[in-house]
């Protein structure tokens, strides 16, 4: 619980291992598969090079446990996004909870993309890859803004179903990398903290 309140909660998500493949992609062999891809992302692209990605994770709360599913929809460019960067919706299913909404500007461009391969055209998640990591190991997605009190993040905790009904709020997204593996893949956790409230 929160001084005001309200309450803090963390969500777990370790990649690549909580990445939910699609069907046709579960049989596909690791091992023919680029380092960095990300089996189960959708990336649509236009011709100008702007792209929205969708992801499908395990949700964990913060002792570790499978509590449900989230998926992420990540887009740049246009009017989703500033140059360079990214906007992410987040929708976090827990079955025995609820559901909660999420939105946000990011700090880097989030958005998985497609590159060519021996395998066919893969999907490549930033994260999963060790040159995006050249030189940092933890990384707040959440884009911040300035306010009276200083700098806050731009997630907001747009709404929610059942348990989460009412609130609203705002949440921070941190990816933070734990191994960079022989073959340029990588492994490491997303965390998402969110601070709700009663919204009046």
């Amino acid at each position: 619980m929160l001084p005001d309140g309200g309450r803090q909660e963390n969500f777990v998500i370790h990649w690549p291992d909580d990445r939910i493949s699609t069907p046709c992609t579960q049989h596909d062999p690791a091992a023919a598969m680029p380092a960095g891809t990300a089996v189960g992302v959708a990336v649509l692209e236009n011709t100008s090079g702007q792209r929205v990605s969708a992801e499908l994770f395990r949700l964990r709360d913060a002792d570790d446990n499978v509590i449900g599913v989230a998926s992420r929809l990540t887009g740049d460019g246009g009017a989703l996004a500033d140059p360079g960067r990214s906007a992410s919706n987040w929708l976090l299913v827990i079955p025995s909870r609820g559901a909660l909404f999420l939105a946000q500007a990011d700090s880097i461009n989030a958005t998985a993309s497609q590159q060519p391969s021996e395998a066919g055209v893969v999907a490549v998640a930033p994260a999963q890859t060790a040159a995006f990591w050249a030189g940092r190991t933890q990384i707040v997605v959440s884009a911040m803004a300035p306010v009276a009190t200083g700098p806050a993040t731009t997630g907001r905790v747009i709404r929610g179903t059942d348990e989460f009904d009412g609130l609203g709020g705002r949440f921070t997204e941190v990816w933070t990398l734990a191994k960079v593996h022989g073959d340029g893949s990588t492994s490491g956790q997303i965390r998402l903290s969110t601070m709700v409230e009663a919204v009046h």
